[in-house]
C-alpha cells in the first residue's frame, strides 16, 4: 500500500507517520519510509511517503500510484492528487491554515467547498472535521490523531487498531495517554458518521 501524508509545519504530519511506521513494524509488516519536506517553516509544506508491504520498492511514492492520502489541510490535500491513483482513499481534515499573505489580502485562498468538489470529481473523500474534534478531545495538537482514528475505521489500512493504539501510547505523553484515546475514538466516529452527500459548508474565515 502506498500511502502519502500532508499538511503543513504544525500538522503533526511527521509525528503521524512513525506512529504508523512504527506499528507496522510492530505486526512485522514491511514499510519504507519517504522524504519529509519543509520542517524548518512552521505553516510550510510538509509531505511524507509509506510504503507498506512485502512489495514497496524505493521510498517515494511515484505519481499516479498513490493508495490512500491522509491530508491535514485542503489545500495541500489538492497539491498532492498528482501521486493519487483515481478512485484512491482521500481523508481529509476540512480546516484550512490561512497564511499571513491571507490574512492581509496579498493572496487569496480558495474556497474549501470547491476544493473538497474536485477532489470528490476523481478520489473517494471523507471530509472530517477533525480540528475540532480534537478541541473536543482536549487540544488541537490531537488532530492527527483524530485522523488516525479516521483512517483505522477505514479498514483500509493493513494495520490493526491495537497496533496503532500502541504506538500512540508510546509516542506522547503519559499525562496525554487517555486524551489521545478520546481524539482516535472521535475519528473513528467521524469515519462512521460520514455521508458522501453532505454539503459543504463555506468556512467563516474566507466568506470574505
Amino acid at each position: 500500500m502506498n500511502i502519502v501524508l500532508a499538511g503543513v509545519g504544525g500538522n503533526g504530519v511527521v509525528l503521524t507517520t512513525r506512529i504508523i511506521a512504527e506499528a507496522a513494524l510492530k505486526e512485522g509488516t514491511d514499510v519504507r519510509v519517504g522524504e519529509v519536506h519543509g520542517l524548518a517553516q512552521r505553516g510550510g509544506t510538509v509531505v511524507s511517503h509509506l510504503r507498506i508491504g512485502p512489495d514497496a520498492k524505493g521510498v517515494l511514492v511515484p505519481q499516479r500510484k498513490g493508495d490512500m492520502l491522509l491530508a491535514f489541510e485542503p489545500l495541500e490535500a489538492l497539491r498532492q492528487l498528482k501521486l493519487l491513483k483515481k478512485g484512491a482513499k482521500v481523508i481529509l481534515n476540512n480546516e484550512p491554515f490561512i497564511g499571513v499573505d491571507s490574512h492581509l489580502g496579498l493572496s487569496k485562498y480558495p474556497d474549501v467547498c470547491q476544493i473538497v468538489e474536485r477532489i470528490q470529481a476523481t478520489q473517494d473523500l471523507v471530509d472530517v472535521d477533525a480540528t475540532h474534534l480534537a478541541i473536543q478531545a482536549g487540544s488541537v495538537i490531537m488532530t492527527n490523531v483524530v485522523m488516525l482514528g479516521t483512517l483505522s475505521a477505514s479498514n483500509e489500512l493493513p494495520i490493526s487498531r491495537d497496533s496503532l493504539l500502541a504506538a500512540i501510547k508510546a509516542r506522547v505523553p503519559q499525562t496525554m495517554v487517555e486524551a489521545n484515546f478520546k481524539a482516535f475514538e472521535l475519528g473513528e466516529k467521524a469515519f462512521r458518521d460520514w455521508q458522501a452527500a453532505r454539503v459543504c459548508e463555506p468556512h467563516p474565515d474566507l466568506s470574505n
